[in-house]
């Protein structure tokens, strides 16, 4: 991201937002395949896509270039969503309403939060299911899953996928980007819309004026249907669901876009650390239905003329199947919020360890008081952020906020570790809960997920497919900074870091003085 771009987007980009070897998932899918029913490819075609490129035209081959006029239209509608919600006429509650809802629907009357040491709630069957009730998504048993650790793994299952769909293909987006990757995935969705697969791409409407603009062209004008996504109550609000779905078979949910710095392609990109989920079983549907609802209000209510989604039935001739319970979930802020719910009720399940990745660390009131709580029971808790140093270039003015919120945790005894090194940007989102619980996808921890940003995330309840991610966490951890004093965290925030904090995040000088109460009545 160049400099130029910053000084246009600061205000706004920054608040929007060990594996199995690529030839054994390639093989697994090839298998799937062929055990369905559907002609398998040759086994040549079974290498993945990334290791035989196409062509790609200069244009698309470099770092993408900034529009200005694109970036413009970003920063006047997060502009717009900012000052509308301080408005008296707006009905958006506050971030300590947002709390008081998200805490009293975590904390259990029925199964109380243990002191450490003893069986993980998680493992209560009976909690399981009014976790259930609390985030309104159920599990599904008998699904695969497996966690795509960067871009190389997460790309060459979307390749494939992609180049051999038979059937569908359902995109969810943030966005795409005009460079390799970009170009790439426009060219094989409409390889697959000319082949007669019933190709869907939804992407946000705001975004595509700064991002893939040229790429989106393309595949409309190739008669890909591509849905613009706006939010009908509130113009200025993002989707931000990155989601694909293929023959109702196999999705893949996580916090990657097509663009090179998630897929680590093109010549010269940066490679961002991120984290995506591949999953086959029952909950594909369920994906399925939740993103087709929202595709079908959308060209319904602007008559765009295409095609609906089925959401009562699955064209899938057979799953891969396994062991793992998964449940999907779709969250449009800010009047609920079943993400966050999952991930603070979680927090008050653990009994041993809660491992915490996610970008941008800004938290909420119930956020801070989850992690106290579970510091209070004897809980380990680890999280792992970006750096100043380490954090993209449109997200550096919120470094400030971020470590004002990580103080006080860190003196309840949290563990925290910085991602270290310049264009080493952390953009993984996920968290893990007593080796039992895990999830992942595209929600922040960060105000914007309970204020403007639709979101989706994968929770997996799976002994042996959590371990992989803590294990991919082990990883992470090793190469990062542990913070040993708080004053590693003071910063000098500039004058953008301080218009972010007084006005953007102004919830934090309440969440703090809360969490310093919590510390002292210990």
């Amino acid at each position: 991201m160049t400099n130029k771009k910053l000084a246009l987007s600061v205000l706004v980009s920054c608040v929007m937002f060990p594996a199995l070897s690529s030839a054994q998932s390639m093989g697994a899918l090839k298998q799937l395949y062929s055990e369905s029913g559907v002609k398998a490819s040759p086994v040549a075609a079974a290498v993945p896509a990334a290791s035989r490129p196409m062509a790609v035209p200069q244009e698309y081959s470099g770092e993408e270039s900034t529009s200005y006029s694109g970036t413009a239209v970003t920063i006047w509608h997060a502009i717009a969503q900012q000052v509308g919600d301080l408005l008296p006429s707006s009905d958006a509650p506050s971030f300590e309403q947002i709390s008081e809802r998200v805490l009293n629907a975590a904390k259990s009357r029925y199964y109380p939060a243990r002191r450490a040491g003893q069986a993980s709630l998680f493992t209560d069957p009976g909690f399981v299911a009014e976790f259930e009730r609390a985030t309104g998504a159920r599990f599904t048993n008998g699904n695969y899953a497996y966690f795509l650790i960067n871009g190389e793994a997460s790309f060459a299952q979307k390749d494939y996928l992609l180049q051999h769909a038979r059937k569908s293909i359902f995109v969810s987006s943030w966005a795409f980007y005009d460079d390799t990757t970009g170009y790439e995935a426009a060219q094989m969705l409409i390889a697959a819309h000319r082949r007669g697969v019933d190709v869907k791409v939804m992407v946000d409407n705001i975004v595509e004026a700064s991002h893939g603009f040229k790429v989106i062209d393309m595949m409309r004008k190739a008669g890909v249907p591509v849905v613009l996504h706006k939010d009908p109550e509130r113009y200025s609000d993002i989707w931000h669901v990155k989601t694909m779905i293929v023959d109702d078979t196999y999705a893949i949910t996580g916090g990657m876009n097509f663009g090179d710095v998630y897929s680590h392609k093109g010549s010269g990109s940066i490679k961002w650390r991120d984290t995506d989920v591949i999953y086959s079983g029952p909950a594909v549907m369920d994906a399925k239905r939740l993103l087709g609802r929202e595709w079908n209000s959308q060209v319904k209510s602007r008559n765009l003329g295409y095609g609906l989604v089925d959401v009562n039935s699955s064209e899938a001739d057979g799953y891969r199947g396994g062991d793992a319970r998964v449940a999907v979930l779709l969250e449009n802020p800010p009047k609920q919020s079943p993400i966050l719910i999952s991930i603070v009720k979680a927090m008050y399940a653990a009994t041993h360890v809660i491992n915490i990745e996610n970008a941008y660390f800004v938290a909420i009131p119930a956020v801070t008081q989850a992690v106290l709580d579970a510091r209070a029971r004897g809980v380990e808790v680890n999280i792992l952020t970006n750096s100043a140093e380490s954090i993209d270039s449109e997200g550096k003015p919120i470094v400030d906020a971020m470590n004002k919120c990580l103080v006080p945790l860190y003196q309840a005894g949290v563990n925290i570790y910085l991602k270290q090194g310049d264009q080493q940007t952390l953009h993984s989102k996920f968290m893990t809960v007593d080796g039992e619980f895990a999830s992942v996808g595209s929600y922040n921890l960060h105000p914007r997920g309970e204020r403007s940003d639709s979101e989706m995330n994968v929770n997996v309840l799976g002994g042996r497919e959590v371990a992989q991610l803590d294990a991919a966490y082990a990883n992470d951890l090793a190469v990062a900074k542990r913070i040993t004093s708080a004053k590693e965290l003071e910063t000098k925030p500039g004058v953008v870091s301080s218009i972010m904090s007084d006005y953007f995040y102004a919830q934090l000088d309440h969440q703090s003085a809360g969490a310093g109460a919590l510390l002292n009545g210990r």
